[in-house]
C-alpha cells in the first residue's frame, strides 16, 4: 500500500465517508442558521461604511415593538416546527438523515417554515437598526437559503422518499 493510500483510508475511516459513497442527507451549502447570521452581518457592514436613507422617517419605539413581535413569531414558527420533527421521529438538523415527511402543523401552509422564521428575523433589522441594507441582506439570504440549501434539500428527499414527497410537494407551496 502507498502512502497516499493509507492518508485516504485515515481520512475514510475518520471521516465516515467512502468515496463515490453517497450519504444520507441533503448536500446543503451551509448550515441555514449560518447562512442567515452571515447576512445579518454584512447588513452590520454595510450599514457601517455605506450609511444609507432611513427606512422610516418617524422615530419612536413603534419599529423596535413590530421587530420584536417578527421575532417573537418566528421563535413560534421555530418551536412549532421543531415539534412537529420529534413527533414524527426525525430531527431539524439537515446533517442528519432524515426518517420521515412531515406533513402536518406549520409543514401544511410551507414545506420550510424554520427559514420562513429564520427570514423573519433578518427582516426584523430592518425595524431594528432603520436601515435598507437588511432587506437587501435578507433578499441575499432568501436566495442563498433557496439555491444552497432548499433546492438540494428537495433533491435529497425526493431521492429518499419518491412519489410520497412528490405529492406532498403538489399539495403544500415551497415558501408560503
Amino acid at each position: 500500500m502507498e502512502k497516499t493510500d493509507a492518508a485516504v483510508l485515515r481520512v475514510e475511516y475518520y471521516s465516515g465517508i467512502v468515496p463515490n459513497d453517497k450519504p444520507d442527507r441533503a448536500r446543503i451549502m451551509a448550515p441555514p442558521p449560518l447562512i442567515v447570521l452571515i447576512c445579518i452581518a454584512l447588513g452590520f457592514v454595510a450599514k457601517h461604511f455605506l450609511p444609507g436613507v432611513p427606512f422610516f422617517a418617524a422615530k419612536g419605539n413603534i419599529r423596535v415593538s413590530i421587530g420584536s413581535a417578527l421575532v417573537a413569531f418566528a421563535i413560534v414558527i421555530i418551536a412549532s416546527s421543531r415539534r412537529a420533527f420529534i413527533e414524527h421521529g426525525t430531527h431539524p438538523n439537515p446533517y442528519t438523515p432524515t426518517k420521515a415527511i412531515v406533513t402536518d402543523g406549520v409543514y401544511r401552509v410551507s414545506r420550510n417554515p424554520i427559514y420562513i422564521a429564520f427570514l423573519l428575523i433578518a427582516l426584523s433589522f430592518v425595524l431594528f437598526t432603520n436601515s435598507l441594507w437588511f432587506i437587501a441582506s435578507a433578499i441575499l439570504a432568501f436566495l442563498w437559503l433557496q439555491f444552497g440549501v432548499v433546492r438540494r434539500e428537495e433533491e435529497y428527499l425526493h431521492g429518499k422518499f419518491g412519489r410520497e414527497y412528490d405529492d406532498y410537494c403538489r399539495r403544500v407551496r415551497r415558501w408560503i
